[in-house]
């Protein structure tokens, strides 16, 4: 072909290659910065990283060294050199290698705009050359500086200047030093290949630095850098790996739990990594990283092993956000969240809502409830911890005590099918399983026989704790794109910049909030819970320990925070074991190690913090048609003084004594019993009925109470009574 038929076929191809209007997806990618609550400190990096910034943003250093690296005659050519069209063009036409330098305008064309990949084809490279001529004739040079400042990729995932000065040295590009810019400068030309770390001797270290003193020669040449701070110029050290945020064990956690709530939102993970999204979440990196010390300080003090797994969760009962939440060891190791997937029986740790059912009906916290020891209802045996749980308590003693037999009994007076209206309500899942009457130990749902997340339980106390208001737990305060606009999901709904914003819903009146909270302080002050007692400051909560010991809670709150503190143990197939013979402990109950943990977290957390009194109980409703009456005081019999030497038990309400051993009622002593003549009759309970024989075991087999007072007992060494469910 003649010059001049080229020249004329160069035209007419000119004349129909336009600039094209969409760019290609990646270059226009950015990362999403999580942050902390202080929408300052970074939290963590989701996706392909890329800040876009404008040009004046870019410091002249940093683009003095691209040039020098890549393009230096930039600012007085078009978009393809002279002598570079014609070779291109000349080897297009002979069937060479269609590659070679290329100018910067070209390298933009090729990254940035959509329908030129990087195939090496002699067609894409005539359309890149042409693309590259028009962008010269009808963009600015500053224009085109600024889209490759910000396309071009650096290695480690890092796209645009930006992004690699986070990368390679964990600082923002308007920080760094002539040296620094010459090495990302230098990265460009092989990026997957050049190594910035490691010894000088490997190979591809070594081209890196025989690239980086290129870019400073090119630099003096062109009169962007003295030859006297060239000659000072020492290769930069950098760090090994990405990322500018410090990850620590919980990092992962808080991402995973940042990226699942954009999905509620309608919010992909794609979309997440690519659309540079500006997320603030509701966590305080403080008591956050506290989450994961004062787990590992419990565990070492109380020689707990690696089986033992804590849900701890703190959340803000005046906007529902999660402050801090012990995901798990590291989530390097532990991809599981035990705050927000762990999911175990609450225990008693439920039963305030069904006192909160019961007030929200008009039942006074005066009603009485009969809890003795055992009792069969709607078909099924429950019993308390301790036979010395025994009698008729009202709500609020049968709260602080964790009376399970008097629960069981008011869940059916209040209509179990409220008690689950009023758990949704105050923030159990709909669909846990255990709800529905048709597919769970319905009459036992007062024990907590359902399974929730730390952070569930959280949820529900918050309600308390707000007066009544429930508002879902979250974890993003907000979120916008780069520009601080809100931002649409992937059906195309605006979002709010809040998300969540104030939605709440008034889930039952203040004064029920003010009772139940009456009869949760009494189980700090004199009930289960009096190991998490943060002494002047009030607090009310509830312990719970489920059946079998498989799991122990104690979930509290103060007017200001919520805390739930769940603890159990699994097999590393995921099944629950029994927590009885653990580290220093016979048996775990919800008022021994989790109500600790739960103490340790509240005092970091409301150190140094006023203190918000509660407010005051107002008693409201009246007392019940079915409440049960109290028996009349009798006379006892003179009794034998106690010898000095009979140990005594100080029964924490749990069946257990303070140092955590367990206690034990022992069998009536003859001179104690009434004098009437024993009828031969088995007790149903200690001491019932009057002048029954307590070595005649009631049932076959005994239940625990007898055998525990009978230890030696054929009937009970032929037998393994299990043991009660939930307190």
């Amino acid at each position: 072909m003649s010059i001049l038929g080229m020249a004329t076929l160069v035209a007419v191809a000119y004349a129909n290659t336009p600039i094209p209007q969409a760019t290609q997806k990646d270059a226009t990618k950015q990362e999403a910065v999580i942050t902390y609550e202080d929408g300052k400190t970074t939290l963590a990096r989701v996706g392909m990283h890329r800040q876009i910034l404008p040009l004046k943003q870019i410091p002249d250093v940093v683009q003095h060294a691209v040039l020098a690296a890549e393009d230096r005659e930039f600012y007085n050519e078009p978009g393809i050199s002279p002598s570079g069209i014609a070779g291109a063009l000349y080897r297009a036409a002979t069937g060479g290698d269609v590659n070679g330098a290329s100018t910067i305008t070209q390298q933009l064309a090729r990254n940035y705009y959509q329908g030129l990949s990087q195939e090496r084809t002699v067609s894409r490279k005539l359309k890149e050359i042409l693309i590259s001529v028009r962008l010269g004739n009808e963009k600015s040079k500053d224009w085109v500086l600024e889209q490759y400042l910000n396309t071009v990729p650096f290695g480690r995932s890092a796209y645009g200047v930006q992004a690699a000065s986070l990368a390679y040295f964990h600082k923002p590009v308007k920080e760094i030093t002539a040296p620094q810019a010459a090495m990302l400068a230098a990265m460009i030309q092989q990026p997957g290949y050049f190594k910035s770390y490691g010894p000088d001797t490997d190979p591809a270290k070594k081209a890196l630095i025989a690239r980086w003193n290129y870019v400073l020669d090119g630099m003096v040449k062109k009169k962007w850098m003295s030859q006297e701070d060239r000659a000072k110029a020492t290769f930069p050290k950098t760090y090994k790996n990405w990322s500018d945020v410090k990850a620590t064990g919980q990092t992962g956690y808080l991402t995973a739990r940042v990226v699942n709530e954009l999905k509620q939102l309608g919010i992909s993970q794609t979309r997440a990594e690519t659309a540079g999204l500006r997320i603030r979440t509701t966590f305080n990196k403080d008591l956050q990283n506290y989450t994961a010390t004062a787990v590992k300080q419990l565990k070492q003090q109380k020689g707990f092993k690696s089986d033992i797994h804590f849900g701890l969760t703190a959340i803000d009962p005046k906007t529902g956000g999660v402050l801090a939440a012990y995901g798990g060891p590291s989530f390097e190791t532990q991809q599981f969240d035990d705050s927000f997937q762990g999911g175990v029986q609450p225990g008693s740790s439920f039963k305030p809502i069904v006192l909160a059912t019961a007030l929200d009906q008009g039942v006074s916290l005066k009603t009485t409830m009969d809890g003795h020891y055992r009792r069969t209802i709607n078909g099924a045996t429950f019993t308390n911890d301790s036979p010395s749980e025994n009698g008729v308590f009202d709500l609020k003693q049968m709260t602080a005590k964790s009376i399970n037999t008097a629960y069981v009994d008011l869940g059916q007076k209040v209509g179990l099918d409220k008690v689950v209206d009023m758990a949704v309500k105050m923030g159990i899942p709909a669909n846990t399983p255990g709800l529905n009457p048709s597919t769970g130990p319905y009459t036992s749902l007062p024990l907590g026989v359902i399974d929730a997340t730390s952070v569930t339980m959280a949820s529900v106390y918050s309600t308390f704790a707000a007066g009544g208001v429930h508002r879902q737990a979250h974890v993003i305060q907000s979120i916008t794109d780069v520009n601080g606009n809100p931002v649409r999901n992937d059906a195309g709904k605006l979002l709010k910049k809040e998300p969540w914003g104030d939605k709440k819903t008034q889930v039952f009146s203040a004064g029920v909030a003010a009772d139940a909270t009456e009869a949760m302080r009494a189980v700090v002050t004199s009930g289960t819970g009096k190991e998490a007692s943060l002494g002047a400051r009030p607090v009310a909560g509830k312990t719970g320990t489920s059946s079998q010991n498989k799991s122990a809670w104690f979930v509290g709150y103060t007017p200001d925070l919520v805390t739930a503190a769940a603890m159990w143990r699994q097999d590393k197939k995921g099944n629950r074991l029994s927590l009885v013979g653990v580290g220093n402990y016979s048996q775990v109950y919800g008022g021994t190690v989790p109500a600790e943990l739960f103490k340790m977290f509240m005092l970091h957390a409301l150190e140094g913090k006023d203190i918000t009194p509660f407010p005051p109980a107002v008693y409201g409703g009246s007392i019940a048609p079915w409440a049960a009456a109290k028996p009349e005081p009798t006379t006892s019999p003179t009794t034998s003084p106690t010898p000095s030497n009979t140990p005594t038990c100080t029964n924490n309400g749990q069946g257990q004594q303070q140092n955590g051993q367990p206690c034990h009622s022992k069998s009536p002593d003859p001179t104690n019993t009434p004098t009437a003549p024993a009828t031969g009759q088995p007790c149903n309970r200690l001491g019932m009925p009057v002048a029954c024989d307590p070595n005649k075991p009631p049932t076959n087999p005994p239940p625990k109470w007898w055998c525990d007072q009978h230890p030696d007992a054929t009937e009970c060494k032929q037998q393994n009574p299990t043991s009660p469910n939930g307190f």
